[in-house]
């Protein structure tokens, strides 16, 4: 059972948030008992929000009831124009913004599976997905179709082309799939490699939703118990996480629609002092896209210019460590953030938030992700597959939840090796278990073998990243005859003075000697990562391997 109080008592107390047990595809789990039964619900259910904001963009208004009325009219085109039936794949390969969110929807509503392609893909790699695909329609940006114009085989319309006017003609009916169904294929972040399709089912985008609303509602009620004031804004969201990943698409826009809340889409390139233009002129609430160096920067803008916003909520982030001096920083520019700041641990496959830290517990441990959230479950196993019971005992993570992915599209062999016997996912990361709450060691394929000591990057990385000289760091494992890997660290720096003694000092006085690295390298340039903050690892070990355009829109 899950540790905190309100969650508790939303369970027991409100019928919405009633869990009981049940048969998802062959295996026995818990689920939320009076969840909607498909996507096409939340669309429906959006009609009773009618003339209130669900989309702003570029300081455009898109109200539930216009944002329906284009979903019709953009299911119309799919249907009619181009063929789209159920079970049929719809690309969108386009950079956020407000059409990318009602091909998603028009999609879904017709029984399609919408396939979000990375927005900072090169050519080649789109086109690799889109081969994987084999989507009926390929929607996209000007800029995004562009790049693959001359090779693309399939139909494609272009968003800056699309003209809805009042006259268009709009579905009357939508199509209800069963919930698990595939909804939408999600491209991993391929931090580690080529990428591959998560078919994320109907079921998983919903019990991700009311996992969303069930952990704001016991955070609000926590935060409103101290003295927040939650009525002083309507919820507003700033999303700047990218639509083809699974925090942006449905932590972000499918939570909202279904919340009856505001989505302010942020647009082009990354500026810290534009998030903060926006936060303050729309009295967002919430930013729940806030990955540590992407928090960073705004908390050195807002600093540098003695800013603090007070209409922010909830602040929280994924994907990386936050350091706790970051949790502190914030709670100074976000004031009204202070018990409600939150991080967690989540993968494309596990359909979003499995873990979640927020509140006292976060403030008395901060380098833990948290724990499982309720109909998620976890267990840590050794090498052999047998779970591990005992506290501080590192291995791998299974989860199992509703909201866990049908498999990866088109790739059985896949499927198999991270899918296994009752539905229990195989993550490939490393962590330990505390009491209920549990703590993440590294990504399997980042781990560096030196010798006869396992060296886990991440742990490096935090202390390096702590350093008052240091912008950004990542630890590889780079080749050595004698030890099999030695540990490499690049580092961006502050300061041009900033030494490979200075740093060797710093990791030193807090780690084990193995651990300290054998060898720096300090970049003039920011460290590549992908659309979702992510550090791509595997580009700094070898360049060629980058599939990433250079920009950040």
């Amino acid at each position: 059972m899950h540790k905190d109080t309100y969650i508790q008592a939303l369970i027991k107390e409100q019928a919405f948030f009633e869990i009981h047990q049940e048969e998802v595809l062959g295996s026995s789990m818990e689920v939320f008992k009076n969840r909607p039964r498909s996507l096409v619900d939340f669309l429906e259910l959006s009609e009773n929000h009618g003339e209130q904001p669900y989309l702003i963009y570029q300081g455009q208004t898109i109200s539930f009831a216009k944002h329906l009325d284009l979903v019709k009219k953009v299911a119309h085109i799919l249907q009619y124009d181009y063929g789209v039936e159920p079970g049929d794949r719809v690309a969108i390969y386009a950079a956020n913004c407000p059409h990318w969110i009602i091909f998603f929807w028009a999609t879904i509503s017709i029984g399609g599976i919408a396939c979000g392609l990375n927005g900072w893909w090169k050519g080649t790699e789109a086109l690799k997905a889109i081969e994987d695909a084999n989507p009926k329609l390929i929607a996209a940006d000007q800029k995004r179709f562009d790049r693959i114009n001359q090779q693309v085989n399939h139909p494609a319309l272009i968003f800056e082309n699309l003209d809805l006017t009042q006259d268009s003609p709009a579905i009357e009916s939508f199509i209800r799939l069963p919930e698990d169904e595939c909804a939408c294929l999600l491209y991993t972040s391929g931090t580690t490699g080529a990428p591959k399709g998560v078919m994320t089912s109907h079921r998983s985008m919903i019990a991700n939703s009311t996992l969303q609303m069930l952990q704001g509602a016991a955070v609000s009620q926590d935060s409103g118990s101290k003295g927040i004031d939650w009525a002083r804004h309507k919820p507003t969201s700033l999303l700047t996480s990218p639509l083809f990943h699974v925090s942006g698409l449905s932590a972000g826009a499918v939570t909202s629609l279904f919340a009856g809340s505001t989505t302010l889409v942020y647009d082009g390139r990354f500026s810290a002092q534009k998030i903060l233009d926006l936060i303050s002129k729309f009295n967002a609430t919430s930013w729940g896209g806030a990955v540590p160096t992407a928090l960073k920067r705004v908390l050195d803008a807002a600093e540098a210019s003695n800013i603090t916003l007070d209409s922010i909520l909830v602040v929280g982030g994924g994907g990386a460590p936050m350091p706790p001096a970051l949790i502190e920083r914030t709670k100074i520019t976000f004031p009204n953030s202070k018990y409600s700041f939150g991080y967690g641990y989540g993968l494309t496959e596990s359909g979003a938030i499995t873990i979640i830290n927020w509140g006292d517990s976060l403030q008395k441990n901060p380098s833990s992700p948290g724990q499982a959230m309720p109909t998620i479950h976890i267990e840590i196993r050794d090498e052999e597959g047998q779970v591990i019971k005992e506290d501080h005992q590192e291995g791998e993570i299974f989860v199992r939840s509703p909201s866990v992915m049908l498999g990866y599209f088109n790739n059985l062999e896949a499927t198999n090796e991270s899918l296994l016997e009752d539905r229990w996912l195989k993550t490939g990361d490393f962590g330990y278990q505390e009491g209920h709450l549990f703590f993440i060691s590294s990504r399997r394929t980042d781990l560096i073998l030196r010798g006869a000591e396992n060296v886990y990057p991440q742990e490096i990385e935090i202390i390096l990243d702590l350093h008052p000289m240091v912008e950004e760091s990542a630890v590889i494992g780079l080749p050595h005859d004698d030890l099999g890997q030695e540990v490499a660290a690049v580092v961006r720096g502050t300061n041009p003075s900033l030494s490979e003694q200075d740093l060797s000092n710093w990791v030193a006085t807090q780690l084990a000697d193995f651990k300290v690295p054998s060898k720096w390298i300090f970049s003039d340039h920011p460290l590549p990562r992908n659309a979702s903050g992510k550090l791509m690892k595997h580009v700094l070990i070898d360049a060629s391997k980058n599939t990433m355009v250079d920009e950040n829109e």
